[in-house]
């Protein structure tokens, strides 16, 4: 239920790259049509096919495959006989076409897997720069002075997420600690986590709480469950979150030590 509006967002987003692509190809063709005897298909397919390259690399493979297909369309019935309709009169037009179209989805394809590709590396980087920084400020600060809510917020602000929270075992109940302010969000998470703080101490039963967009992970060093680690984010790996998980453990049994 938690992941619509960022399913809504995205097919916003679609739409609006879709939009915009299909214009330009709508544009070359009416350009190409006014030049008349100046143009002819191989130029035309030429610019159709920069303008698929550019749908896959700003935008995604479904962008790409939607934008090929309005430029197929545009490309038969404005630039193969006859001129006008979609009916291809000559056999090398059909073949004109489908190696057009099947040029156009292969090279898309190729294209968003390329821009996917970098924009995951990015991400990836971003995140182990960001927890490099939460490392450093999570050692920095002394066990006495530090909150299980600190940390939580740190990594909230640090890594830009929706929702942070920590949460221990112990005295017969959950508890949780949220490093967030208040918001619509937060509260309704909140009213479920309550429903768990009598549970068991069984982790999968708690982790599969059915919360849409959440992720929990252990927090343990190797040594026994210490923590659960909640985190609502679109931009943080998984690798991420494990290595933030592991972090905020490391801490706490240097806490939990120096306490006994």
């Amino acid at each position: 239920m938690l992941k619509k509006p960022f399913a809504h967002r995205l097919l916003l987003v679609r739409t609006a790259k879709v939009v915009a692509f299909s214009a330009a190809i709508l544009i070359v063709t009416r350009l190409m049509t006014e030049l008349g005897a100046f143009a002819n298909s191989s130029t035309t397919a030429f610019l159709f096919i920069i303008i698929v390259i550019l749908s896959a690399f700003f935008g995604d493979f479904v962008v790409a495959v939607i934008t090929s297909i309005v430029a197929a369309l545009c490309f038969d019935y404005f630039f193969l006989l006859p001129i006008g309709t979609f009916n291809i009169a000559s056999f090398s037009d059909w073949i004109s076409l489908v190696s057009f179209l099947f040029a156009s989805i292969v090279i898309s394809y190729f294209t968003s897997a390329t821009a996917n590709n970098r924009q995951e590396t990015k991400v990836l980087t971003n995140s182990m720069t960001q927890a490099a920084k939460f490392g450093e400020w999570l050692l920095s600060l002394p066990s006495d002075r530090l909150t299980l809510s600190d940390i939580a917020r740190e990594a909230l602000e640090l890594f830009s997420l929706e929702y942070c929270s920590i949460h221990v075992y112990g005295e017969g109940k959950w508890r949780h600690f949220s490093g967030g302010a208040i918001s619509d969000f937060s509260q309704e998470l909140d009213k479920r986590l309550k429903i768990l703080e009598d549970h068991p101490t069984d982790i999968m039963e708690l982790a599969g709480d059915p919360m849409s967009g959440v992720r929990f992970r252990r927090m343990d060093t190797g040594t026994g469950l210490l923590a659960l680690l909640a985190v609502k984010s679109d931009t943080l790996p998984d690798d991420a979150m494990g290595l933030l998980a592991y972090m905020i453990a490391v801490k706490l049994t240097a806490i939990v030590k120096n306490g006994d």
